[in-house]
C-alpha cells in the first residue's frame, strides 16, 4: 500500500469518528427560543461524560445533537446561573429592617448546626450573613438553653507585632514570646552571613578567573 493511499485511509477513518460526534442537525431545531446555527456550523452528539445543570436535565439532553448555540445556552451558560436563595431566619424581616444596605442579605449559607435547634429550623436551610451575624448578638436567642456560641477567636491579647508582621504567640503552647523573638532574631543574622559568605565567595570566584 502507498503512503498516499495511506493516508486516504487514515483520513477516512478520522473522518469517520467526527461522524460519530457530529450530526447535519440539531435534535432541538429552533426550540427553547434559541435559533439554530447547525446549517453553518453543524451539531455535535452530548456524551454521558458531560455534566447536565439541574435546569437543563429535563431535557434528556444525552445523546443529542446540539448546534452551538443550544449547547451555549443549555450546558455552558446554565451552569453560571446563581440560584437566587431566600432567607429563611424566622426573625429575618425584623434584623432586614435595620440594615444600613441590601448587600448586607445578598450573601447566604447553610445554617450551622450550632444554631438548628436554637432556630427550630431544618439541617441545610439556607440564611443571610446578616441573620447570622445578629443571632449571635440576640438576647432572646443568646439566653435559650439550645443556643451554642460560635467557635472561639484568637484574642487580641495573644496578637504581637514584630519586625512589622503580626504573629499569633501563646505562652502555653510551643514557645514563649521571647523565645520567638530570639529564634528570630538568630535566623535572620544567619540568613545575612550566608547571604555576605556567598557574595564574598562569588567575588573571589571572578578574581580567580
Amino acid at each position: 500500500m502507498s503512503t498516499q493511499d495511506s493516508s486516504k485511509q487514515s483520513l477516512a477513518h478520522s473522518n469517520e469518528k467526527k461522524g460519530k460526534r457530529k450530526s447535519r442537525h440539531c435534535d432541538l431545531k429552533d426550540q427553547e427560543g434559541v435559533v439554530c446555527d447547525d446549517e453553518r456550523h453543524g451539531a455535535s452528539f452530548v456524551s454521558d461524560r458531560v455534566i447536565i445543570p439541574n435546569s437543563s436535565k429535563h431535557l434528556d439532553l444525552v445523546g443529542k445533537a446540539l448546534c452551538r448555540k443550544h449547547y451555549n445556552k443549555l450546558i455552558v451558560n446554565a451552569k453560571k446561573i446563581k440560584t437566587n436563595y431566600v432567607c429563611s431566619h424566622p426573625k429575618h424581616q425584623v434584623y432586614m429592617s435595620s440594615a444600613r444596605s441590601s448587600t448586607e442579605t445578598k450573601t447566604f449559607i447553610k445554617v450551622p448546626e450550632r444554631l438548628i435547634k436554637c432556630l427550630e429550623i431544618e439541617q441545610g436551610t439556607m440564611i443571610c450573613r446578616r441573620c447570622l451575624y445578629k443571632t449571635d448578638d440576640d438576647p432572646v436567642y443568646v439566653r435559650s438553653p439550645n443556643y451554642l456560641p460560635p467557635p472561639e477567636r484568637i484574642s487580641k491579647e495573644y496578637i504581637r507585632n514584630f519586625q512589622g508582621r503580626s504573629y499569633v504567640l501563646r505562652n502555653d503552647i510551643i514557645y514563649s514570646q521571647s523565645e520567638f523573638q530570639d529564634w528570630s532574631l538568630r535566623i535572620m543574622n544567619y540568613v545575612r552571613n550566608l547571604t555576605k559568605q556567598s557574595w564574598v565567595s562569588g567575588n573571589l570566584l571572578v578574581l580567580a578567573f
